[in-house]
């Protein structure tokens, strides 16, 4: 599904930041007006991918022709890949270019990693908007006191519990860096989404967490 009519899909990423929507689907003659575009975040309602379309969406909205209705959707599970095998299998002639799929770090790494649940392809996907992010660690009081400035050496002997959605998401880059940091951090896997993480780390559930 592309606004070319072709097989290929519509993605929405959050990668470099760039934005060509409107000369891009403009191109290919696509009218939306008066439509709905559903926009699939494979993520809950609660996490950093959540907050990041509901504020692009109205201006999403204006960028593609037409100026159609955007409305986020989510699907999670399986850490994005149950969205986005779920986005592969749509047709355009299904919908018409008004399905758009919401990636992220979360998506690409199973992919880039060969994880056997990915049944999807990027190569089939025309990027619509892409949008630069970044993510920020933190402690709570008590161990954030230990570090001396940014300098961590203090809490490698610290057993530290981390929510996270999975060994193969977005969450491998906080571990690897926490790895060359040598801090003894232990995941748990199995969260939704960050929006979870974050809820655990509240509660006393774990004592680092990372937020995008």
């Amino acid at each position: 599904m592309t606004i070319a009519q072709t097989t290929r899909r519509v993605a929405v990423g959050l990668m470099a930041a760039a934005l060509g929507t409107s000369s891009l689907a403009g191109g290919h003659g696509l009218d939306l007006s008066g439509k709905t575009v559903e926009w699939i975040i494979p993520f809950s309602e609660t996490g950093g991918s959540a907050k990041w379309a509901n504020f692009y969406a109205p201006l999403l909205s204006e960028a593609l022709p037409g100026e159609p209705t955007v409305v986020v959707k989510f699907m999670p599970g399986a850490g994005s890949t149950k969205g986005a095998n779920w986005f592969q299998n749509q047709a355009y002639e299904d919908s018409e270019g008004t399905v758009i799929f919401g990636s992220s770090g979360s998506t690409q790494f199973p992919y880039l990693l060969s994880d056997p649940r990915v049944r999807y392809e990027y190569n089939d996907w025309e990027v619509v908007l892409a949008s630069g992010t970044g993510g920020v660690a933190y402690l709570p009081p008590d161990l954030a006191a230990m570090m001396d400035g940014m300098d961590a050496s203090a809490l490698r002997d610290t057993d530290f519990i981390y929510g996270s959605q999975g060994a193969t998401r977005l969450d491998l880059v906080p571990l690897l860096a926490w790895e060359m940091l040598g801090l003894q951090v232990e995941p748990v896997f199995g969260i939704k989404g960050r929006g979870d993480g974050r809820l655990m780390f509240e509660r006393g559930e774990d004592n680092i967490d990372y937020q995008n």
